[in-house]
């Protein structure tokens, strides 16, 4: 069972894009324990179990056995909503390298819980938030392979030096960006071994600035 216990935690950290520390909190229980838990340190306690199945109803049987209905009834209110914003987190890759292809992405895929008071305190509002993932190396080591990048669309007009998420048609950019006397745009990438990227927009009308990235977060589980 806590093979099993362990992976399904897990899922459910990653299905509401949270840190251990955060699905600590939003559970009631302490990181530290529920860290022993994960690393098998120690066997799942009766009363971790319970709060996960009341705070988020889970499927009791799926959580210790893996069968019944797998992941969060995301259809509840929960009652750490008053909490936390869950942020949209779409199905798309943006390059910190070369460029790549974006592919569809009109519904979000999952979405990932930010605290209300952390949100406020940045200045950021939930309807201007998106998250995306990064690949590629050009952003070392700032942004890594398969970060996880929080992107306010609010602030869409470049300021010098910032980085941001930049469309031009179906290929997306994370980059540093700079403005020239002549209007273009240098996108600058931080690993030095990518040259600088000139873009003029008097000849690119289909460039687009998709916000600013304002948080970066990497996976260590």
């Amino acid at each position: 069972m806590s093979l099993i216990f362990r992976d399904n935690i897990r899922q459910i950290i990653s299905e509401l894009g949270v840190s251990i520390s955060e699905f600590a909190e939003i559970i009631g229980e302490k990181a530290s324990r529920l860290n022993d838990v994960l690393q098998g340190r120690q066997r799942p306690p009766f009363d971790l179990i319970e709060k996960i199945i009341s705070s988020l109803d889970v499927d009791a049987n799926w959580l210790i056995s893996g069968q019944g209905v797998a992941g969060v009834n995301h259809g509840k209110k929960w009652n750490i909503s008053d909490e936390f914003e869950y942020i949209p987190m779409y199905d798309v890759e943006v390059s910190a390298g070369r460029g790549i292809d974006a592919y569809g992405a009109a519904a979000p895929k999952t979405y990932l819980a930010f605290r209300k008071d952390w949100l406020r305190a940045r200045g950021l509002f939930a309807d201007s938030l998106n998250c995306v993932t990064a690949r590629g190396d050009s952003m070392e080591p700032t942004i890594s392979n398969k970060d996880t990048l929080l992107v306010n669309t609010a602030h869409s007009n470049p300021v010098d030096g910032r980085i941001y998420v930049i469309r031009s048609e179906d290929t997306l950019w994370v980059k540093r960006v700079q403005r020239q006397l002549d209007g273009s745009l240098l996108l600058i990438s931080d690993n030095e071994s990518y040259p600088p990227m000139h873009l003029d927009l008097r000849n690119h009308e289909n460039i687009e600035i998709i916000g600013q990235v304002v948080n970066v977060s990497s996976d260590i589980i």
